[in-house]
C-alpha cells in the first residue's frame, strides 16, 4: 500500500446534532437535505428496540441490491449484510456489528464515550472506517447495540463500494487506525483471536457464529459417500475431474517442490487426494473426523494408493505441517463449514511454499437458499471469497463457476 499524507484524506461523513440530543451522521457521498428527511424515521428505532447506541438506514446499490449494516466479526470477514439480495429482500430491522455507509443516528451519550467527533475528523486519518469505528467502539464498551433499520432507505452513490474501499480497507492510515483502535484486521477478522480478547468480549453477540455444533456425522452415516458420488454421478465426476485437472496444470515445477505433497484439507474420504495420486503425486490428506480417516485409510489402500496418500487427523485452523513443506493445497467443499476461515487461510499460506498454488471451490450463495442447510455456516458470493483471500494476503490469479447441476465458485490463488 502506498503511504498517505493525513492532510489527504478528504472529509468521509458530516455529523449535526438533533434537538433530541442525538447525532445525525451521514456519509458524504448522501445530500444533507435527504440524510435529515431520514433523521425521525431512524429516531423511531430508538423507541422501538431497546439499548441502541448506534440505528443506520438499509441501503440500495444502483442495480437494486439491498445492503443492511456490515458484519466484520464474521466467518467471511467484512460483508455486508444483505449484499447480493433483491431490492426488497430486507424488509425487517436487522442487528449488525456495525454500520459502515449511507446515514445513521447515534446517542449522544455513546456519541461522546467513544469520541465521535474526533473519529470523523480527517486529520485523524480514520476515513471511510469511522462508523465502522464508531459503531464498535460503541459496542465494545456496552454502550448498546447496532440496528439496521429496514424503514428507511438510502440509494447509494454509484461509485460507493470503489471509495470505501480506497478511504478505507485500502488506505494504509485508515486500516492502520482501526487495528491499532480496535486490535483485529477489520478486513479479515481472527475469530479465535477476538474469542480469548476480554476487551473484545462484548462483540460476540452473533449465536450462529459464537456457539458450538453438533458436530459433522455425515460419515458414520454415508461412508465413503464422495467415492460413491464419483462412481455413480456423471455430473460429480466431471466436476471433480475438472477441479483435480485445473489444479495440476497450474502447480510449480520447479524442481525443489516436486517432492512436497499437495494438501488435501478437509479430505473426507479421500477421494480428491485419491483422484490427485492417480497421477503419481504424493498427497497429505488433513481431516479432523476419525471416521472418515479410517473410510480414506480403507479407500487408499483399495485402490492401491497408500505408497501415496498419507491419511492424518488435524484441522484447516492448525495444520501439523512446518512452513514451505507442501507443494500446493486443496480446499474443496470445506471453507463454508469453518467458523474461522481467516485463521485456516494463515495456515495455508503458512504451509505452502511461496507462489504454491491454492485450489479452493465453495458452493455459491443464492439469495433465499442454502445448499445444505444443516452443515454449511456460510456461503460466499465469488466477491466474497476473493476480498477474504485478498485480506489473508493470498494472491487471487483465476476465478470460474461451475454451474449445471452443481453451482460453484472456484477460485485459484498463491501464496
Amino acid at each position: 500500500m502506498s503511504r498517505q499524507n493525513p492532510s489527504a484524506i478528504a472529509r468521509v461523513f458530516e455529523f449535526e446534532s438533533l434537538p433530541s440530543g442525538r447525532v445525525l451522521v451521514w456519509h458524504t457521498s448522501v445530500d444533507s437535505a435527504i440524510a435529515r428527511e431520514t433523521a425521525p424515521v431512524l429516531e423511531d428505532a430508538f423507541q422501538r428496540h431497546d439499548n441502541i447506541a448506534v440505528a443506520g438506514a438499509r441501503r440500495l446499490a444502483q442495480d437494486g441490491i439491498a445492503a443492511h449494516g456490515a458484519f466484520l466479526l464474521h466467518p467471511k470477514g467484512f460483508v455486508r449484510n444483505g449484499r447480493g439480495a433483491p431490492r426488497d429482500a430486507e424488509r425487517f430491522d436487522v442487528e449488525v456489528d456495525a454500520i459502515d455507509h449511507g446515514v445513521a443516528v447515534v446517542c449522544g451519550h455513546a456519541f461522546q464515550a467513544v469520541h465521535g467527533a474526533d473519529l470523523f475528523e480527517p486529520m485523524v486519518g480514520f476515513g471511510s472506517l469511522a462508523l465502522i469505528t464508531l459503531s464498535l467502539e460503541a459496542r465494545k464498551r456496552g454502550l448498546g447495540r447496532v440496528i439496521s433499520v429496514a424503514s428507511t432507505t438510502i440509494e447509494e452513490a454509484k461509485n460507493a463500494e470503489e471509495s470505501f474501499d480506497r478511504d478505507g480497507f485500502r488506505s494504509s492510515i485508515a486500516a492502520a487506525h482501526f487495528r491499532n483502535q480496535l486490535g483485529f484486521d477489520g478486513e479479515a477478522c481472527d475469530l479465535e483471536n477476538v474469542a480469548t480478547s476480554i476487551d473484545l468480549a462484548r462483540l460476540r453477540w452473533n449465536a450462529p457464529i459464537w456457539g458450538a455444533s453438533v458436530g459433522f456425522g455425515k460419515y458414520e452415516a454415508r461412508g465413503a459417500y464422495h467415492w460413491d458420488l464419483y462412481n455413480s454421478h456423471d455430473a460429480y465426476r466431471r466436476r471433480a475431474d475438472t477441479l483435480i485437472s485445473f489444479l495440476r496444470a497450474n502447480l510449480s515445477h520447479e524442481r525443489d517442490t516436486l517432492d512436497l505433497p499437495i494438501l488435501d484439507i478437509g479430505a473426507g474420504d479421500g477421494l480428491f487426494a485419491g483422484l490427485l495420486a492417480r497421477h503419481q503425486l504424493r498427497v497429505a490428506a488433513v481431516e479432523p473426523e476419525s471416521e472418515a480417516i479410517a473410510i480414506a485409510d480403507a479407500r487408499m489402500a483399495a485402490e492401491g494408493l497408500a505408497d501415496l496418500v498419507t491419511c492424518m487427523h488435524g484441522s484447516a485452523e492448525k495444520l501439523p505441517f512446518p512452513a514451505h513443506s507442501a507443494r500446493g493445497a486443496l480446499l474443496l467443499d470445506v471453507i463454508e463449514h469453518l467458523r474461522n476461515p481467516v485463521r485456516a487461510l494463515a495456515e495455508i499460506r503458512r504451509v505452502v511454499v511461496p507462489g504454491g498454488a491454492i485450489l479452493i471451490a465453495t458452493p455459491a450463495w443464492r439469495y433465499g437458499h442454502r445448499n445444505d442447510p444443516v452443515y454449511h455456516l456460510d456461503e460466499y458470493r465469488p466477491e466474497e471469497l476473493e476480498r477474504q483471500l485478498h485480506a489473508c494476503g493470498l494472491r487471487v490469479v483465476q476465478t470460474a463457476r461451475i454451474k449445471g447441476a452443481y453451482d460453484d465458485v472456484v477460485v485459484l490463488a498463491r501464496t
